[in-house]
C-alpha cells in the first residue's frame, strides 16, 4: 500500500524526544515518520495526503486492566447500571423486558447493579429478583464482579440452604432468621454460576467482537483481559484468536489467572501457553489478594465505618505466597488485584520476598487498583519498582460509595496519583470495564476533577492534568504491558495506532470536558470506528 501522510493536525505524541508534531507518516501497519508537515511533503512527495482538518491527535488508548470478554458478554445480559436502574423497582422492569426479548435463554442474567447508587441504597434480594420469574433462575451481577444476586429458583438450583456454610474466601449473606438473602459476594458467586449454562465457542468469539469494536468507539486500540481462565483457558486464548484473526480491532494481552498455571504440581512458564495469534500476547499471572470497596471486602488495616468490618483476604497468607513465589519463580509478570491497605502491605512484603529468593530484572511486577496508600507505601512502591494500575473513573463513579465506606479522611487517599508520580511510582490508567463504562476520555476528566458523583472533592492534590492523565493512559499503560517498543506513543517504527479528538485536550477548559469527543479511532493505519478527513 502507498503511504498516508496526514498534515494539518496537533499531534500529541507522547514521545519525551518530540513531544508535539504537525504530520505523520504511515504504510500499512507501521508509522514511518512524525514530524512537520513541510518536511514530511518533502520526504514523502508520493504519500497520499489526508488533511486532518485543524483536529487534535494522541496514541490509541491502551486499558490495561479491563475484562475484554465479560465486557461483550454483559453487552448482551440485561443493563442494571445506575442510569437504567436507578431503583428496585426500575432493576425489575429491566429484568423482565430483557426476558421478554430473549426468551430463548435458560438463565435471565443482567449487569452492573449498584446497591450505592440505588435509591434505597441496599442490595436486591431473592425476594425482589421473584418478581421477574419464579420459573426461571435469575442472576445478576454487581458492577464490581466481587458480588451478584440469585432468585429463589437459581439458590435451588445451586442447593444453597440456611445450612449451607460460607465458602473460602465468600459470603453468602443471610437475614434475621438465618436465611439466604440471594446476595453472594467472592467466591460464594461461583456457587450459583457454575450451573449456568456453558459458554459456547461461538458465543466466546462474538462477545469479544462485541467488546473490541465498542473499545474502538471510545478509543481504546490496545487492552489487557484482567481474568483470563476464569471458565476454560484454553476456550477462552481461542476465542481471543480467532476474534483477533477475524479482525477485531484490538491488540490484546492476556493475564491468566495463576490459579490455572500449574499442571501436576509444576508452574507453566510463559513461552508454555501458547495463542496462535500475534495480536494476541501472553506474559502476566493474574493473583486476586481481596475483594473491593464497595462490597466492603477490600482488606483494610482499620474498619469500615459503616459495617465494621476489615474486608477479608482471599487466600491465607501461605497460599499467597505460594501463587506469588511460584509465578515470580515461573517467570511471569505478576498482576495482584490489591485494594485495601492491608492487602497491598501484604502483596508489597512477597514481591519483596520472591525478587530476593530468584532475582530478576525488568519484571515490572504489578499491583491492581493499588487504592488505599499511606507514604510508606508509596516508598516501598518506588523501592521495589511495581507499576501502580490505578483506575481514575472509579472516583467519578463510585466515590460517594468509598465516603460511605472509609469516611472522608482515608476516602482522600484513594488513587494516590499525584503523590505516586512524584515519588517516581510508574503509573499506569485503565477502567477495569465492564465495573464502570470505560471511555478513556471519562478517565482522563476523572483524573483532572476527582469529583465523586455528589461533586464531593476526593483529594484535590491528588489531581493531574490533561496530557498526563493522557500519557498514563497510552506510554504508562504500555509499559504496564511490556509492549512501550510497539505502542503507546507516536514515531517511527510504532504500530499506527491513533485516536482523533474533535478538541485540544491540553486546553479544553475542565468544565467542556464533555464536548471533548473521539472523532475516529484508527487500528493499524485503518479507521475502524468515526470518520475524519
Amino acid at each position: 500500500m502507498p503511504e498516508t501522510l496526514l498534515h494539518n493536525v496537533t499531534i500529541y505524541t507522547m514521545d519525551d524526544s518530540q513531544p508535539v508534531a504537525s504530520a505523520m507518516v504511515w504504510q500499512d501497519e507501521r508509522i514511518l515518520a512524525v514530524g512537520e508537515a513541510d518536511d514530511l511533503f518533502a520526504r514523502y512527495p508520493s504519500a497520499r495526503r489526508v488533511d486532518g482538518g485543524g483536529l487534535f491527535v494522541v496514541p490509541g488508548f491502551n486499558d490495561c486492566h479491563c475484562h475484554i470478554l465479560a465486557y461483550g458478554l454483559d453487552l448482551s445480559a440485561a443493563d442494571l447500571s445506575p442510569e437504567r436502574a436507578p431503583d428496585i423497582p426500575a432493576l425489575i422492569a429491566q429484568l423482565r423486558r430483557w426476558a421478554e426479548e430473549h426468551p430463548e435463554c435458560e438463565w435471565i442474567t443482567g449487569s452492573f447493579y449498584d446497591q450505592n447508587r440505588m435509591m434505597e441504597r441496599r442490595h436486591p434480594t431473592r425476594h425482589d429478583l421473584d418478581r421477574v420469574s419464579t420459573e426461571k433462575p435469575v442472576f445478576i451481577e454487581h458492577t464490581s464482579k466481587h458480588g451478584g444476586v440469585a432468585n429463589s429458583v437459581a439458590l435451588r438450583i445451586a442447593g444453597i440452604t440456611r445450612e449451607t456454610p460460607d465458602p473460602p474466601g465468600g459470603t453468602i449473606e443471610r437475614d434475621a432468621q438465618g436465611e439466604p438473602t440471594g446476595v453472594l459476594l467472592e467466591s460464594a458467586v461461583d456457587l450459583v454460576t457454575k450451573h449456568q449454562p456453558p459458554l459456547s465457542h461461538a458465543r466466546r468469539v462474538r462477545a469479544v467482537h462485541l467488546a473490541a469494536q465498542a473499545m474502538a468507539e471510545k478509543g481504546i486500540t490496545s487492552a489487557a483481559d484482567a481474568s483470563t481462565g476464569w471458565g476454560d483457558l484454553q476456550g477462552e486464548i481461542a476465542a481471543y484468536a480467532q476474534a483477533v484473526s477475524e479482525g477485531a480491532p484490538l491488540r490484546v494481552t492476556l493475564m491468566i489467572l495463576a490459579s490455572t498455571l500449574q499442571r501436576d504440581g509444576a508452574w507453566m512458564h510463559p513461552q508454555d501457553v501458547r495463542t496462535g495469534s500475534d495480536g494476541v500476547r501472553i506474559g502476566i499471572a493474574k493473583v486476586f489478594s481481596d475483594g473491593a470497596l464497595t462490597t466492603r471486602t477490600a482488606a483494610l488495616k482499620e474498619p469500615f465505618v459503616d459495617t465494621g468490618t476489615t474486608g477479608m483476604l482471599l487466600h491465607s497468607e501461605e497460599e499467597l505466597e505460594e501463587y506469588v513465589m511460584g509465578a515470580h519463580r515461573a517467570g511471569w509478570q505478576i498482576a495482584t488485584h490489591a485494594i485495601g491497605d492491608r492487602a497491598i502491605e501484604t502483596v508489597l512484603r512477597l514481591y519483596a520476598q520472591a525478587m530476593k529468593a530468584y532475582p530478576r530484572t525488568g519484571i515490572r511486577h504489578r499491583i491492581e487498583h493499588c487504592m488505599l496508600l499511606d507514604d510508606a507505601l508509596v516508598a516501598r512502591l518506588r523501592e521495589l519498582g511495581v507499576v501502580a494500575v490505578l483506575q481514575p473513573e472509579f472516583v467519578a463513579r463510585l466515590g460517594d460509595a468509598y465516603r460511605y465506606g472509609l469516611g472522608e479522611e482515608r476516602a482522600r487517599r484513594l488513587n494516590r496519583v499525584a503523590s505516586l508520580l512524584k515519588a517516581g511510582v510508574s503509573v499506569a490508567f485503565s477502567s477495569d470495564c465492564p465495573v464502570v463504562p470505560g471511555a478513556p476520555l471519562d478517565g482522563v476528566r476523572a483524573a483532572i476533577l476527582r469529583k465523586t458523583p455528589l461533586g464531593v472533592v476526593l483529594g484535590e492534590t491528588e489531581r493531574v492534568d490533561a496530557l498526563t492523565a493522557i500519557r498514563l493512559y497510552t506510554k504508562g499503560s504500555a509499559c504496564a504491558v511490556h509492549d512501550e517498543e510497539h505502542t503507546g506513543s507516536l514515531g517511527a517504527g510504532k504500530h499506527a495506532d491513533f485516536v482523533v479528538l474533535s478538541r485540544d485536550p491540553a486546553s479544553t477548559p475542565v468544565e467542556e470536558w464533555e464536548q471533548l469527543r473521539v472523532v475516529a479511532t484508527v487500528f493499524g493505519g485503518r479507521v475502524v470506528a468515526g470518520r475524519f478527513a
